[in-house]
């Protein structure tokens, strides 16, 4: 069980109790409500705009009490900074820019793996995002970085 839930971890933990499938959708997902029989999604997740809880909404009604007793988890797991400040806060900016250096990686590792060729500005992007990801998982682990 995690200490606490992002967004996306939220998601695959319904999906993994309920066996539904989410929506994901510009500001989050959509997903069936797993307190009740849930004929289509009701259940409304996103993260907050500061990043530090998530927002959980059943159209149905259901209180955040039954969602979370329903998946064995408690309604404190769905906030992060204030529980135990391992999560930094992050702008919607910072959001976005790490997202997308995570692609950028992606992107540049499939190419290398399907043996593609990189023109020298797409290998200056991807060094570039890959340093960002490394600062970032140093300023948030620093007693796991590597010396």
């Amino acid at each position: 069980m995690s200490e606490h839930y992002r967004g996306n971890e939220f998601i695959e933990l319904i999906e993994r109790v309920t066996g539904a499938k989410s929506i994901e959708g510009k500001n989050g997902w959509t997903i069936k409500c797993p307190a009740h029989s849930d004929g289509s999604p009701s259940l409304s997740v996103r993260e907050n705009d500061a990043g530090t809880k998530l927002l959980v909404n059943c159209y149905a009604g259901c209180p955040i009490t039954a969602i979370c007793n329903s998946l064995d988890i408690r309604v404190s797991q769905l906030f992060f900074e204030k529980s135990t400040g391992s999560y930094k806060k992050q702008s919607k900016y910072e959001r976005e820019r790490l997202e997308i250096d995570r692609t950028v990686g992606w992107l540049f590792r499939e190419r290398r793996k399907n043996n593609q060729p990189c023109e020298g500005s797409e290998r200056e992007d991807f060094v570039a995002a890959e340093e960002r990801l490394r600062s970032y998982v140093a300023a948030s682990n620093p007693q796991k970085t590597r010396k």
